[in-house]
């Protein structure tokens, strides 16, 4: 799961750095379909990273209702 995400975050660097690169060189600031890449990217980071805290949030009340129990 963190491989990806690291996997997902390098591919949203890279298509930041070609776009500085165009923005130094004069150029426009990217394609529509240069944004459209970048913003699923970052959705799919989002998508992740939501999923990811639903599950700890619920390992936290698991936790807290075990101990709750053995109390």
């Amino acid at each position: 799961m963190m491989e990806d995400l690291k996997n997902r975050l390098k591919l949203l660097e890279n298509d930041l750095k070609k776009l500085e690169n165009r923005l130094k060189n004069g150029i426009a600031t990217g394609t529509r379909q240069d944004w459209e890449h970048i913003l699923h990217q970052t959705r799919k980071i989002e998508e992740l990273a939501i999923s990811q805290l639903a599950i700890l949030r619920l390992q936290d009340k698991k936790n807290h209702l075990t101990k709750g129990e053995t109390s």
